[in-house]
């Protein structure tokens, strides 16, 4: 082959469009890394929160979600949505966040009926 018909080629391997990876393979792998980190986050809160919250108020109050720093904690009425604000005044949120090597910036108490 002379010089021209391999510089050709080499453009047309250049200019030819990449067959897109549709494995799921990397996709999966990334989200089974994001899903060990969130349940070690949520397992950290869990424990920390069976620590810091008094007895109780296990049943009654319960973490729900942790999303984007926020731990939603669900609660059964009015007066135990009270008593989870005034932990959290007292410094409940401090000790959770030295506890668990996430960031958790909010807690959230939200009553369900």
């Amino acid at each position: 082959m002379d010089d021209a018909s391999i510089k050709m080629e080499q453009l047309q391997k250049w200019r030819t469009r990449r067959k897109k990876d549709l494995s799921i393979d990397s996709l999966m792998h990334s989200f089974c890394g994001s899903l060990k980190k969130t349940n070690k986050q949520l397992l950290q809160i869990q424990e920390a929160w069976e620590e810091c919250v008094p007895k109780r108020l296990h049943d009654v109050a319960i973490p729900i979600s942790l999303r984007s720093g926020i731990l939603e904690v669900s609660v059964d009425g009015s007066p135990t949505a009270f008593q989870m604000n005034r932990l959290i005044r007292s410094g409940l949120l401090r000790k959770l966040q030295q506890s668990c090597s996430g960031s958790l910036k909010q807690i959230r108490v939200r009553i369900e009926r």
